[in-house]
């Protein structure tokens, strides 16, 4: 079982996969990564909280309590998480043109940098 810091260091290291997936043309690789990245970092400071983790339903739970934390500009975060939900989707259906897979990895970017410092405001 990853550790938070492990989570951490795994979900940059998957953003830099989605960039060079995306570089590649590989638009599969590419969201299944992003999606990753969002995921591990979720992770990383559901286990931080010690909160459980393991299940897709627990790991969007996670994700809103995360949110829900600092209110300002929820809305907008909840959104940016739904769009890289997408980008799992796409992985097993591939729906989305090369555009949406960029605009949902720079998304995933933008989640993750307002996660990160949960008490800064956008």
């Amino acid at each position: 079982m990853a550790t938070a810091k492990q989570h951490r260091e795994i979900s940059f290291q998957f953003l830099e996969h989605a960039e060079d997936e995306l570089r590649k043309g590989d638009l599969l690789q590419a969201s299944e990564k992003a999606w990753g990245a969002v995921s591990h970092f979720v992770n990383s400071l559901a286990r931080q909280e010690n909160w459980p983790v393991g299940s897709h339903q627990r790991l969007i739970e996670n994700a809103n309590m995360l949110i829900s934390r600092n209110p300002v500009h929820a809305t907008h975060k909840r959104r940016l998480l739904r769009s890289i939900q997408a980008l799992h989707a796409n992985f097993y259906e591939a729906f989305l043109d090369e555009d949406s897979v960029r605009e949902g990895i720079e998304d995933a970017k933008e989640l993750i940098r307002t996660l990160d410092d949960r008490t800064a405001e956008m």
